[in-house]
């Protein structure tokens, strides 16, 4: 396979990384305008590095075309850079969030629709074994019937990239698609995929602190599903003692996992507890892997991937504004 990796922050590289081990990857061509960073890979064969889209559109029209993409540059420049791919016939691999606004998100979906291709949102918490636990606890019951659930996620953000300044990261630019909602839309996501979709919801955001940015460093939504039962979502910039976890409630017990700390814990109303602290339920390097070797699948059985545009859409439309 021929993969396009576009865009090479700290995510691209771990694509590239991921991508490079792969039997079934032949060439990886990068479009990054970031040479120095990209000294590490210059010894491997089946790199090479485009500068620009320019150049990259220069490329494909003189017939070099890539079995898929990967799209892993600022979160605006998503849907412009997947419009020029789409409109290729290649397949999209699309780092979350999909988007900064729903209103492109869905001018991508009729290109895509015209053009046949398969688009991925990569939500790698999907792959995440803790995840996939949880989901299985509460398909079985375990808990009853669910009466609320708690997300929480929050990191300081200038510690959270350590080697680049905080305020020159599109997380701190309200124009590149930055903001705690946008970056740490995991949480959106995944509760979605362990909830189904809520049927009403309401949103608040806000910039509290003294951090030099222009975008939200605070999320807090809450989400009604049809059976009444809800979830609330907080998300922020702020917090020194890192935190990611989720808190669920039923009417037999109740269901705790801490992704930080790495584990789960389960807790009956009639006093039974049980704690799981299996770090492979834990791997998130494993899940980036999962993610792409799945893609990969989906492209090679022509089959349509589990977490689609409109997925993306749908997170978009749960943190951009209310629902009632």
């Amino acid at each position: 396979m021929n993969v396009l990796v576009v865009g090479y922050g700290s995510i691209g590289k771990r694509h590239v990384d991921n991508l490079l081990k792969l039997k079934a990857v032949d060439r990886v061509t990068v479009c990054s305008d970031h040479l120095d960073s990209f000294q590490n890979h210059l010894e491997k064969e089946k790199l090479k590095l485009v500068r620009s889209i320019e150049e990259l559109s220069s490329m494909m029209s003189n017939g070099r075309q890539f079995d898929f993409a990967i799209i892993a540059n600022e979160t605006y420049k998503h849907v412009e850079t997947a419009h020029i791919l789409a409109k290729s016939g290649i397949h999209l691999f699309i780092e979350k969030p999909i988007s900064d606004s729903v209103k492109k998100a869905i001018s991508l979906k009729k290109i895509a629709e015209r053009s046949d291709i398969k688009i991925f949102v990569a939500y790698n918490f999907r792959f995440l074994g803790a995840i996939q636990y949880l989901k299985n606890q509460i398909s079985s019951g375990a808990i009853g019937s669910l009466y609320f659930a708690e997300i929480e996620v929050g990191q300081y953000l200038p510690s959270w990239r350590p080697l680049i300044d905080y305020r020159e990261s599109y997380s701190a630019r309200k124009e590149q698609g930055g903001g705690a909602a946008l970056d740490l839309s995991h949480e959106i996501d995944y509760m979605r995929n362990l909830f189904d979709d809520p049927v009403s919801w309401k949103i608040m955001k806000s910039k509290v602190s003294n951090l030099d940015i222009n975008s939200e460093d605070i999320f807090e939504g809450i989400y009604r599903f049809s059976n009444g039962f809800l979830c609330s979502v907080h998300m922020d910039y702020l917090r020194h003692d890192k935190k990611r976890g989720i808190n669920i409630v039923g009417s037999d017990g109740l269901l705790e996992c801490d992704f930080i700390k790495k584990y789960i814990k389960m807790q009956k109303n009639s006093g039974e507890t049980s704690l799981i602290e299996d770090a492979h339920l834990f791997d998130i390097d494993e899940s980036y892997r999962s993610e792409l070797n799945y893609f990969i699948e989906c492209i090679e059985k022509d089959e349509e991937p589990q977490i689609t545009l409109d997925d993306g859409i749908e997170v978009l439309k749960l943190i951009e504004g209310d629902h009632v």
